[in-house]
């Protein structure tokens, strides 16, 4: 068994996927978004979420603290890692990088699924002051798709109307037929 590396746009369900499948395979999950949040609180000794870290630290140290966090990911053996969304935009993690994480899974919604998750806990910074926030939401998962399809080892295709156990049953099934 390898480490399986979840990606995909903003809220398609990497993080509550990445636990469920780390949970049927009995080996850890770790999430870069919670593990990046540990990494800020242990150099400022502040608590704060990545939108929060996002807006203090500005993209470019941000994308900085977040492809060291990522790399550290990749030791310690077999895991379930789920990634940010837009951690395949980072020019500190390139495809090499990514790849030597694990399996590769791309978890594919539909934009309409992703933007209504995303509206219900607000608009992140990166759509906040955009005049159409779902149209900016669309340009930036058409040019992650290209990454991510590019990388991808396994793609789960959703329309996030699954129950999310039977999502992780799926999951699971399609990557033992993959040989992962």
């Amino acid at each position: 068994m390898e480490p399986v590396v979840l990606v995909g746009v903003k809220h398609c369900g990497k993080s509550t996927l990445g636990r469920l499948l780390a949970q049927r395979r009995n080996c850890p999950f770790s999430d870069s978004d919670r593990e990046l949040e540990k990494a800020f609180f242990a150099r400022t000794g502040k608590r704060a979420s990545v939108r929060e870290i996002f807006r203090t630290l500005g993209e470019e140290k941000f994308r900085a603290l977040e492809a060291e966090t990522v790399k550290a990911l990749g030791s310690g053996g077999v895991k379930v890692i789920a990634l940010g969304g837009g951690a395949v935009s980072n020019p500190g993690l390139d495809d090499a990088v990514l790849k030597a994480l694990g399996r590769i899974v791309w978890v594919d919604v539909p934009d309409a699924v992703a933007l209504r998750r995303v509206l219900k806990n607000g608009l992140p910074p990166f759509l906040a002051d955009a005049p159409d926030p779902g149209k900016r939401l669309a340009e930036i998962n058409a040019e992650r798709r290209a990454k991510f399809a590019r990388i991808a080892d396994v793609v789960f295709k959703t329309s996030g109307d699954l129950e999310i156990n039977e999502a992780a049953r799926r999951l699971a099934q399609q990557l033992e037929e993959a040989g992962s």
